[in-house]
């Protein structure tokens, strides 16, 4: 998500009735680290309209469809596809394990960086 401060994602997912799972997870997952290093050479820019990127795992029962339209939501997938992709790359090394990340991040589809974020607190959708 982009947003100015962490608190803000989980206010407003709290808001909506998610629950934060996990929050910073690319500072502990080397996948997610190094997928989010190779988004950022595909062109996903730090910071956007003074809000920088945060990754947060949630539990609720909407849909990616339902995230991936607000404005501040960057990229969103399944905690499960992310796990298999996961596994998938599982027991690689060095270069290999870095490649195969990269695959994983160019199958991610970037939203328009030049965008405006216009930041405020997410409504509460029924």
């Amino acid at each position: 998500m982009r947003l100015k401060s962490y608190y803000h994602g989980e206010t407003g997912f709290q808001y909506n009735g998610a629950a934060v799972v996990n929050s910073a997870l690319e500072k502990r997952d080397p996948a997610l680290k190094n997928i989010t290093e190779e988004l950022h050479n595909l062109g996903l820019v730090f910071d956007i309209d003074g809000c920088s990127l945060f990754w947060f795992q949630i539990d609720d029962d909407q849909t990616c469809d339902f995230y991936h339209r607000f404005n501040e939501v960057e990229v969103v997938f399944e905690s499960e596809w992310f796990e298999a992709q996961k596994a998938r790359i599982r027991g690689m090394a060095g270069t290999m394990y870095y490649d195969a990340c990269a695959e994983i991040a160019r199958s991610v589809v970037l939203k328009d960086q030049s965008r405006p974020i216009s930041y405020s607190l997410p409504t509460k959708v029924a």
